[in-house]
């Protein structure tokens, strides 16, 4: 079989930041040409791939933190029902995984959803960002993906299938690799996140796997080489991983307030942050006054939301957004229950939250942070 002229390799490794790259330098050892820190965006991935595959903001394509307050827009009204129900049951993770894929089917939702720890009671309150598959045409709520322009220009390629394991995914590109019947794959992997939310971004686990990473990536390498004249090949994540040093209850902190839910104010903890939204003057005055000198974390000022890509004049993710400090997770929280090893979705600019990319190509200066990596998919496409 004639080789193909090119094949674009965009290999993902969720949570492989700047810092755990630096921690296990074999990687990839004599392929990679060149590499470098990535600014991530502040968030989760639910911000950051949207972020990756459009080339925009979360205030620019809309998505950013999983739920939003919108009562009258929820999709889950009709769970009001399972409030009653024990919470010690529904906290397992087995349960929740099922509930979550039941919920998720009867509403339709095709993208990536989890019902994490966010009490029955409360999720009638809430909408959900990504209703869609992110990774097909149309996936954003606002603007074009990369996965857009490809079908506008009938680029054939291959996308993971999330519902699949890292195993599957890879087997499957390479299964599409050695059929030529791709010019650009995009392959997500998401063992090293869940490993280091388990065990910290130090433990000896996370270097056994990198170095499986490493002799995937080179079979999958190796194997383009044979079946393509030209290979241009990225390795890049969207966020890096904090090692937790302690958990703090926030939930607590804002319930001592005597303050009434859903008359005064609503709230959405995530793990590394409090999204508030104020239904009466007094109790954002309360509340403000709360968190200000706060020890454990700072308000995020509508300067610095602007300057990381997540302010919405309508508020949809909050009036107010409260991020902890980092290595603090906050415990419970409408992500989970217990403290765990690792977290990410702090500031921006710590040193471990910055993401990473590495390839066998040079890599332009203007590539400082994960949505220009957008840019770097249309200059192989040649689609500028």
């Amino acid at each position: 079989m004639m080789k193909k002229p090119k094949l674009s390799l965009f290999l993902f490794i969720d949570a492989f930041g700047w810092k755990v790259k630096q921690r296990h330098p074999d990687f990839l050892r004599g392929l990679i040409q060149d590499s470098k820190p990535l600014e991530t965006i502040l968030g989760y991935s639910s911000a950051c791939d949207p972020s990756i595959i459009s080339g925009r903001t979360p205030a620019e394509h809309k998505l950013w933190s999983s739920y939003y307050y919108d009562p009258d827009g929820s999709p889950f009204k009709w769970t009001g029902p399972l409030a009653i129900l024990p919470d010690f049951f529904f906290r397992r993770g087995k349960v929740r995984s099922r509930m979550s894929k039941w919920i998720r089917k009867r509403c339709g939702i095709t993208g990536y959803f989890q019902l994490y720890a966010v009490p029955f009671k409360q999720l009638p309150l809430f909408n959900y960002a990504e209703q869609k598959r992110i990774w097909e045409p149309g996936g954003l709520p606002q603007g074009q993906t990369i996965f857009d322009q490809m079908v506008e220009k009938e680029i054939p390629c291959y996308v993971h299938d999330s519902d699949l394991g890292d195993e599957k995914r890879l087997e499957n590109l390479l299964e599409h690799i050695q059929r030529q019947s791709i010019d650009f794959a995009y392959c997500s992997l998401g063992r090293l996140d869940g490993l280091m939310h388990a065990v910290g971004n130090d433990h000896p686990a996370v270097g056994k796997l990198m170095q499986w990473y490493d002799e995937q990536f080179r079979k999958v390498i190796a194997l383009a080489e044979e079946n393509y004249e030209e290979v241009a090949w990225y390795v890049f994540t969207d966020h890096g991983m904090h090692n937790v040093t302690e958990s703090h209850n926030l939930v607590a902190d804002i319930d001592a307030l005597g303050l009434e839910w859903k008359k005064d104010y609503v709230a959405f903890y995530d793990s590394t942050m409090a999204r508030f939204w104020f239904l009466s003057e007094n109790a954002r005055s309360i509340i403000v006054q709360k968190l200000k000198h706060h020890p454990k974390g700072c308000i995020l000022s509508d300067r610095e939301l602007k300057e990381f890509g997540v302010w919405f004049e309508d508020g949809q993710y909050g009036d107010l957004v409260f991020l902890m400090n980092s290595g603090i997770q906050i415990v419970p929280s409408y992500m989970g229950a217990k403290q765990v090893k690792g977290m990410h979705g702090y500031h921006p600019a710590d040193p471990d939250s910055l993401a990473s990319i590495s390839s066998n190509r040079s890599i332009p200066g203007s590539i400082t942070k994960i949505q220009h990596i957008h840019q770097l998919m249309l200059n192989e496409l040649g689609l500028n």
